[in-house]
């Protein structure tokens, strides 16, 4: 009870009480609440970016286009080895962002200190974490990270922060999610009854560390990697070849989001899930598939995570229990569709649906649901705003998506639970319908309440 008198208010401030009575001299009022009062008129397209420029590497290899608030990135891999097309992309890199090393070092040691906050200057655990991951990832996911730290940072090794971007560094961005930490995130799949077509629409937002004066949001990027049937889009940032977000040549899309456990982290004889999600969407047509994989293989990843998958009649979340988990008895990888039973009384009142937050919710599963707000108040906002209407169009989903005010300050971050985050990085949203794909890029000026959703294409178009 205690739990659902706090989560109310927060859950809903549509309605807020005028007084509450105290007992102090003066009565409490509610501040307002936190719906936006910003609009935007959304349509179902989204707004085409800006292309300043294009160019392609002397070696035919890489193809880039440069727009006002991405990169789009084509590695052509039919035609030359994995190792050459690092090479490609590091000559790439060097033309279109000659200054990575400037701003990429920093966040590198950013993700260090937060995942070893007592380090000092001693970076061999660091080290000895990379180089374990990176040799547990597919031997072609090696030479592409190999080539590329080749062409950007020669003959610069170790972890010292010294303004250059070494091998080592370089090679450890690429291993971020699994060498020094997870990631937040959310995710919504529409479908049925609850689409104006009745196809899947997808939402995906990532929650990603953007650095100091949100340094990465100058390097969101599109990477198309052309391999014949392994063709995959990765949606994320320059230089990194693991997928945050895919999608493959079949409209699978994989996204990555974290869930936290109270066991203790451990890589030793584990493997990278960012690399794992790359390989089914390089390998399987559908998103039962993928998921399955991913549970299949569960127990030797890092961290305890969330993989939010559609395609275009299936939306899954793949909750993957590592090892320690499933050991201790306390839960399990399962894939759950939108039958699965949910634990603790979790309410979910939208049929042809699914959601996914930082917490299984399985029945049965790992329980960061009780007591985490940052869960439990989510989940009933997303049920909220999937009931908020009996169907949506492309247009009402973004408007539905941005409804609440970014900037949270007032009440406090750790009690005001929103979807739409002042951490958020990319809203990304897949219409099955058309087979087009719209972005809201979070710039260097933060997240805004009713962000520009950029047509980044159609993933029919991206094989």
């Amino acid at each position: 009870m205690m739990t659902a008198a706090f989560c109310l208010p927060l859950v809903s401030c549509y309605n807020p009480v005028e007084t509450l009575k105290t007992g102090l001299d003066v009565p409490v009022t509610p501040v307002g609440d936190y719906d936006t009062t910003e609009t935007a008129v959304y349509s179902d397209e989204g707004t085409p970016a800006e292309l300043l420029y294009e160019f392609t590497t002397d070696d035919g290899l890489c193809y880039v286009k440069v727009y006002d608030c991405y990169f789009e990135v084509t590695l052509d891999e039919t035609s030359c080895t994995p190792y050459e097309a690092g090479v490609a992309y590091g000559k790439a890199i060097n033309i279109m962002d000659p200054d990575l090393a400037e701003m990429i070092e920093p966040y590198i040691f950013e993700n260090i200190r937060m995942a070893f906050p007592d380090i000092g200057d001693n970076y061999d655990p660091v080290l000895d974490r990379m180089e374990s991951l990176y040799d547990s990832i597919d031997p072609h996911y090696q030479d592409e990270i190999a080539g590329l730290c080749d062409e950007l940072c020669g003959d610069v090794h170790g972890i010292c922060q010294d303004g250059q971007i070494s091998v080592e560094e370089m090679t450890l961005m690429n291993l971020t999610p699994s060498a020094l930490r997870p990631t937040a995130c959310s995710a919504l799949a529409l479908w049925g009854s609850k689409t104006e077509t009745g196809d899947m629409m997808a939402v995906r937002c990532l929650e990603w560390l953007l650095g100091s004066d949100n340094s990465m949001a100058n390097i969101h990027c599109i990477l198309h990697i052309r391999n014949g049937e392994n063709t995959i889009t990765n949606i994320g940032f320059i230089g990194l070849f693991f997928s945050i977000t895919g999608i493959n040549d079949d409209g699978v899309m994989m996204a990555t989001l974290d869930a936290d456990t109270e066991y203790g982290y451990d890589y030793e004889g584990r493997t990278c899930y960012e690399y794992a999600i790359r390989h089914a969407l390089e390998t399987y047509d559908n998103a039962q598939d993928c998921g399955q994989y991913m549970v299949d293989n569960a127990t030797s990843f890092t961290f305890n995570h969330n993989i939010f998958i559609t395609d275009a009649d299936e939306a899954y979340c793949a909750e993957d229990a590592v090892l320690q988990v499933v050991e201790a008895g306390t839960g399990a990888p399962c894939l759950r569709d939108a039958d699965k039973p949910l634990m603790n009384d979790l309410e979910w009142d939208s049929p042809d649906s699914l959601c996914c937050v930082n917490s299984f919710v399985t029945e049965g599963n790992y329980d960061m649901m009780s007591g985490y707000y940052v869960n439990t108040v989510r989940f009933a906002r997303y049920n909220e705003l999937a009931c908020s209407q009996d169907s949506f169009s492309v247009a009402e989903l973004k408007d539905a998506m941005t409804t609440e005010q970014v900037d949270t300050t007032l009440y406090g971050s750790s009690i005001v639970q929103t979807v739409h985050r002042p951490n958020l990085t990319q809203m990304i949203i897949v219409d099955y319908d058309t087979g087009n794909v719209q972005i809201a890029f979070t710039g260097v000026e933060g997240v805004t309440d009713k962000p520009v959703f950029t047509d980044v294409g159609n993933y029919n178009d991206w094989n």
